[in-house]
């Protein structure tokens, strides 16, 4: 009888799912889009998790899932964690090796690519201040432009590891940029190297005990190339300097309150960390150091993070006072953790407050003085006259060298020295130039070469730095 009962019941089963085991069926969802199979699998685990008889949880399920996808393609592992980090703040990301790779280069000071700073918002990817010497600077690339390619491939749209892991590369490889510059779109060639950053420029003004210190970012190298500027002015009497932070990205903390030490009182705060749990709340307080530095503070839209906590640190202790553009308005604190494939998480961990406990995220620090800068078309009349009697060649030395020198320059070409030297580096900007201009390229300034080049410089708009003239006059002005 037993036996019987358990036959009937086996046939009724058979019976209650035998149309759908073996029924041929056609799909009703196209298996092919992640979006909608994303749905599909989050309804399996709605109906699994209220329906199971034994009781299972979401996360129980997902974790089951996520394990056996992984036992059985484990290359999937940097999608997954890039996945789950996507829902977090711009800031927060997975980084790959290679990522990772990339991003330490950027904060040691030294690394294989091409020379600049960069920054990512909204995949936007935005060139900071190229480093000076760089292979990027040398190239032509500026401070300000867009970079939406990299060897033919679109970035727009990237996080900003994908493009740097696209840009870096052994020294001696070639990677070409395209930007956009002003509604224009340019391409540049560009040969990797080592770059060992000094990120810090400094001179006397010679007026009134004054000086310049510029720091382009703030890497482990700050620091001490900072220390080092700011006592060779000092030993040249100098007590007072223009701090520019325009177009400086950030960086590291750490950097950051020890830069700002140099200008505000010591032992006052330069900086608070505020975490989800009250009780890690930090404060960075301002280092004791044996010099003092009164300044005027040059900021605009891109200076960023760190450069922000300096300038609001000396603006907050009334220090100094800062002129330039409203900043860029990042005011979130990342850790870097190295992981075990090689890999690195980057997680937002807490927000950073200025000294009077303002939240600067999205805002940005404005300044005391507003500043914009203006172009103009310079007046090439006071230039060296561009004559076209000879074609000018390496090791060629004159006054005619000197005319085509200014104007390279003026266009926003870097020469090391404008003199009346045929060099390496005036061979390489005519070649960028006759690029540009859809030139032969050979290095060689011929007579058309030459005519193109006064010609576009008597067009060429320059900006004029209306900011710094501010900051000198302030500076200046200082008792």
């Amino acid at each position: 009888m037993n036996l019987g009962k358990k036959m009937i019941s086996l046939l009724l089963c058979l019976l209650l799912t035998g149309g759908t085991v073996f029924a041929a069926f056609t799909p009703q969802i196209d298996v092919t889009d992640g979006e909608k199979m994303y749905g599909f699998f989050n309804t399996i685990l709605s109906i699994t998790e209220k329906q199971y008889r034994f009781g299972v949880t979401r996360e129980e399920l997902l974790d089951a899932a996520i394990k056996e996808v992984l036992k059985e393609h484990p290359e999937l592992f940097d999608e997954m964690a890039k996945g789950a980090y996507g829902i977090l703040d711009e800031n927060s990301r997975y980084l790959t090796i290679e990522e990772y790779e990339g991003r330490s280069e950027q904060v040691s000071g030294q690394f294989e690519g091409i020379g600049i700073n960069v920054s990512e918002y909204d995949g936007v990817t935005l060139v900071g201040s190229p480093i000076k010497g760089s292979p990027a600077q040398l190239a032509g690339i500026q401070a300000g432009d867009v970079i939406v390619s990299v060897d033919g491939e679109d970035i727009r749209g990237y996080v900003l590891d994908q493009t740097v892991a696209l840009i870096r590369g052994e020294r001696g490889t070639p990677v070409e940029i395209g930007v956009t510059r002003g509604g224009e779109q340019l391409m540049f060639t560009v040969t990797r190297d080592v770059i060992k950053i000094n990120p810090v420029t400094h001179y006397a003004l010679g007026e009134n005990n004054a000086g310049y210190v510029a720091i382009s970012t703030f890497n482990a190298n700050t620091g001490v190339y900072l220390d080092d500027a700011l006592r060779d002015l000092a030993r040249q009497g100098v007590d007072k300097v223009i701090l520019d932070l325009r177009y400086n990205l950030g960086g590291l903390l750490s950097e950051a309150v020890r830069a700002a030490s140099y200008f505000v009182p010591d032992d006052v705060i330069v900086v608070s960390e505020d975490f989800q749990n009250p009780e890690k709340n930090t404060e960075y307080r301002a280092a004791r150091t044996d010099i003092k530095f009164k300044t005027v503070v040059l900021v605009n839209e891109y200076s960023a993070s760190a450069s922000e906590i300096v300038a609001a640190a000396i603006q907050d202790h009334g220090a100094g006072v800062l002129a330039g553009k409203t900043t860029f308005g990042k005011g979130t604190v990342q850790q870097s953790v190295h992981l075990k494939n090689g890999g690195a998480m980057w997680l937002t961990i807490a927000k950073y407050l200025t000294p009077s406990g303002a939240y600067i995220h999205e805002v940005g620090i404005t300044p005391d003085y507003w500043v914009r800068n203006t172009t103009e078309k310079p007046d090439t009349s006071v230039l060296e006259p561009i004559t076209g009697e000879r074609t000018l060649t390496f090791g060629a030395v004159g006054k005619d060298v000197l005319a085509v020198e200014q104007r390279l320059e003026l266009m926003g070409y870097p020469m090391d020295t404008v003199d009346e030297v045929y060099n390496e580096q005036t061979e390489l900007m005519v070649s960028n130039f006759q690029r540009d201009a859809g030139l032969f390229v050979y290095g060689t300034a011929d007579l058309t070469t030459q005519i193109k080049i006064m010609e576009a410089a008597g067009e060429t708009e320059v900006e004029v730095d209306k900011q710094l003239e501010k900051a000198k006059e302030l500076i200046l002005a200082l008792k």
